[in-house]
């Protein structure tokens, strides 16, 4: 009977000493054929094709760099769990609505978080992605603990279709003018 090839797992990790570790820990396994770990930033490490991309808790916009090559790459299947969302927190500006909830830090960054992953979920949908988003993690572990769940569909949307424009009207609620994801799919906001 013939055996489908094993997958090949790569690893990318900014910090040099985990990345020995891990592939110390793969040969000692005996995994070092099918799982192997890079030095860098997946933002500068290009992935000439992959069919599931995997970054959990990627800070900031980090995230947003995986997706990118991920959706570069062809994945099929993107899981995601971001982290800390600064850059649009510096950006938003609340609704008169919001205005006096949103002076409180903490709601301001709850709101920070809540528009970001949902304008990266938002933007993986034009780009041709099905998308779910769940806590998988208890909240006794971590408060950070959200996972968007990617699976492609069609290819990229395009920029004047309806669901461009939703995108568009719900950045200029909050006030975004910049996206690290939106950017690197191109789509001006």
């Amino acid at each position: 009977a013939l055996l489908a090839p094993r997958a090949h797992v790569t690893g990318i990790e900014a910090r040099a000493e985990l990345v020995e570790f891990c592939n110390r820990t793969a040969a000692a396994h005996e995994l070092s054929d099918h799982l192997t770990f890079i030095p860098g930033a997946i933002n500068e490490t290009p992935i000439a094709t992959c069919d599931v991309l995997i970054a959990l808790h990627a800070c900031d916009t980090a995230t947003d760099d995986a997706r990118a090559q991920g959706i570069s790459a062809g994945a099929r299947l993107l899981v995601v769990s971001p982290c800390c969302q600064k850059e649009i927190r510096a950006q938003l500006v609340a609704p008169a609505i919001l205005a006096d909830a949103l002076r409180h830090g903490i709601f301001q960054e709850r709101q920070a978080e809540f528009v970001t992953d949902a304008l990266r979920a938002q933007l993986l949908e034009w780009a041709g992605y099905k998308t779910k988003v769940f806590e998988f993690i208890s909240t006794e572990h971590t408060a950070k603990n959200l996972l968007i769940v990617a699976q492609r569909t069609s290819p990229c949307g395009q920029p004047n279709d309806a669901r461009a424009q939703r995108i568009r009207a719900f950045a200029a609620f909050y006030g975004v003018r910049h996206q690290r994801l939106a950017a690197q799919l191109e789509f001006p906001l």
